[in-house]
This record gives structure tokens, C-alpha cells and sequence, in this order.
């Protein structure tokens, strides 16, 4: 994601301010999942190693009872055998910061057990989550995710662009029991050196909160550039650089959040629009097969935020401020793939 958004919170603020108050959380809620603004500052109230691990294992006993599919259920229970991190400090843009283990585990995108609901979906679809797999996570946002993954004795690959995240997992590399995590910085797949780092042979390619139609292709004018993710390459050569990563058969899953979408007379809100940026024929000549496509996930969605407390905690009313999408492919064999 884009750091720079970040310098747009007050623009945005003076054109939403008059609007329901969800939509100023779900304000606060992109700038969070949208550029991970800044670490604390010094204060008085950080955590203590183990205190969020405990914290997460507490949510993952309630988001047990809102996934269907065991393996899942298997990777929730990893949370409370996370490492304990030590409090911090770090340099970032000439200041020093506080990086706490809930600041490393949360960070500003709230709790990485938000991924239940798209890993849910990707047992469904075929991932075999009980056997040793490569895993790629685009935009990863947050290293709590991948160390369970890790835990559960996958090899996890995850890439962004924030300079804070490189910052604060600059030593967090390495392997976790019988799996690994490797954090890379940079702009997949636009640098060929990034390309070679990340590799192939992967199980499962997952993103969320990342691909999304409105931040991709906007399907209305955007107040500001910098309010729009630029891949860096176009659509076919994005898919194509997915499906060469991939194993034949390897799953390729887009989760969105959502809020409501901006009526045609109100500011367009780019987040909003959850649908894959990416249309089926496009993913269908980058060889893949179209198993879901912008399917509408809003009951599931609301089950995961209710056990994660997203309305007591949030403010946020589920029914009317919270909606989800998923798109997921499967990479045919290499015989069938059709060349553009």
C-alpha cells in the first residue's frame, strides 16, 4: 500500500465529517489497513510480552466457533504459541517510536485473525492446509498471520511496500518449527529483483483488504491519485505473473471488507468497492479457472467481526456498515493454460 495515503486523512475527514458516524470509523479503519500510518509514540500503557499473544489465543477461541473447516480451527489454535516480542524502539522518518507486541502483532490493522474467514474459504476450495505449503501473501500488512501459518508448518512468503513494516520486522525473518516466514519490501511484480526473491512453487496465493475494485480501477473520479493502488503493470501482466508463481491447481483468493458503498451524490469512498479488480476473462487467459467471482460474503463477514468485536470495540452497526467480497481461481494444469 501506499505510505502517502496517510497524508490524506484530513482531507478526507473535511469531505465525510458530515456524514453517519460508521463511516468515520470505517475512516479511521482505511487509513489503518491502507497505510499503517505510525507506531506509538513513548507512552506509559505498552504492552507486556504475552499480554496480546493472550489477548489473540482469547479471539481465536471465539472465531473457532465461526469457521467450518478443521484445518482452520488448527491454525487459530497457534496463536497462543506465537514468540513473545520485547518492547522497542525503532527509527522511522526521523523519529523514535515504540514497537510493543501488540503493535507488532496488531499493528494498525487490528487482529491478523481476520484471515480466518479467507483461509476458511480456501480449505473449501481445495487448499490442503493439513500438508507442509508455500504460501504467498500480497500486502501482508501485519506478521501475525504468516507466524501461525508458520506455526501450523507452512512456508510463508509475505510482500508490501510500508517503509514502518520493514522497520519494524527488520530482524523477523527466519523459520518458526516446522514452517518459515520471509517479509519482503517492494513492488510486486514491477521489480524483476522482487520477482526473483519471491520465487514459485506456491500452494496458495491469498490477499486481503488489497485488490480491490475501487483502489485498482476506480469506477468513479477519485479526489486524489494517491488514493488508488498503482500495480506498477497492467491487469494481464499481474495475473500472469500470479500464475507463474503458482503450482498447477494452486488457489489464488481475493477477501475484501467493505464499508457501504457512497451513493452517486455523496464523495466516492474507493475502499468500498470490494469486487475483484480483475474480470473473468482476464484471469481466465492468464490460465486460471474462475471457481468464484465477486461473490457477496457479508453474512460470513458479520459472524467473523461479531467474534472479533468489531461493534462492541468499533462502534461499527454490522448490518449496515460491513460488507465483503471473494473472488477465487485455481490454476488449470500447464497444457491447458491459454496464451493471450
Amino acid at each position: 500500500m501506499n505510505p502517502a495515503w496517510k497524508t490524506h486523512s484530513a482531507f478526507l475527514y473535511k469531505r465525510l465529517r458530515h456524514r453517519r458516524p460508521a463511516v468515520l470509523a470505517w475512516l479511521v479503519i482505511w487509513l489503518s489497513l491502507g497505510t499503517l500510518g505510525v507506531a506509538q509514540e513513548k507512552t506509559a500503557s505498552q504492552t507486556k510480552p504475552g499480554e496480546a499473544i493472550a489477548k489473540l489465543s482469547a479471539e481465536a477461541d471465539l472465531v473457532k466457533k465461526v469457521v467450518s473447516n478443521p484445518w482452520v480451527i488448527e491454525w487459530l489454535s497457534k496463536a497462543i504459541e506465537l514468540p513473545t516480542v520485547e518492547t522497542q524502539t525503532v527509527s522511522f522518518n526521523g523519529k523514535e517510536l515504540i514497537v510493543d507486541e501488540e503493535m507488532f502483532y496488531y499493528g494498525r490493522y487490528g487482529s491478523p485473525l481476520a484471515y480466518a474467514r479467507a483461509l476458511d474459504l480456501a480449505v473449501s476450495a481445495g487448499f490442503r492446509g493439513e500438508n507442509a505449503a508455500r504460501i504467498f501473501d500480497f500486502g501482508y500488512g501485519g506478521i501475525g498471520q504468516l507466524r501461525m501459518l508458520a506455526l501450523a508448518g507452512h512456508d510463508c512468503v509475505g510482500v508490501d511496500v510500508s517503509p514502518l513494516l520493514k522497520t519494524i520486522y527488520a530482524n523477523a525473518n527466519g523459520p518458526l518449527k516446522n514452517g518459515s516466514v520471509q517479509l519482503l519490501d517492494g513492488r510486486f511484480p514491477k521489480e524483476p529483483a522482487l520477482v526473483s526473491k519471491v520465487g514459485a512453487e506456491y500452494d496458495l496465493v491469498v490477499s486481503k483488504n488489497v485488490l480491490k475494485l475501487g483502489y485498482i480501477h476506480p469506477t468513479r473520479d477519485v479526489p486524489d491519485p494517491k488514493m488508488v493502488i498503482d500495480l506498477g503493470v497492467d491487469d494481464a501482466a499481474f495475473l500472469a505473473s500470479i500464475a507463474k508463481m503458482l503450482k498447477p491447481k494452486g488457489l489464488f483468493v481475493i477477501y475484501n471488507f467493505c464499508p457501504a458503498k457512497s451513493p452517486l451524490d455523496k464523495p466516492y469512498i474507493p475502499w468500498a468497492e470490494g469486487e475483484s479488480p480483475f474480470s473473468k476473462q482476464a484471469f481466465q487467459m492468464a490460465g486460471f479457472d474462475v471457481l468464484h467471482l465477486d461473490v457477496k460474503d457479508d453474512i460470513e463477514a458479520r459472524r467473523l467481526a461479531k467474534a472479533l468485536k468489531w461493534d462492541a470495540n468499533g462502534g461499527m452497526n454490522l448490518e449496515s456498515d460491513l460488507f465483503a467480497w471473494y473472488t477465487i481461481v485455481r490454476k488449470r494444469p500447464e497444457m491447458e493454460i491459454v496464451q493471450p
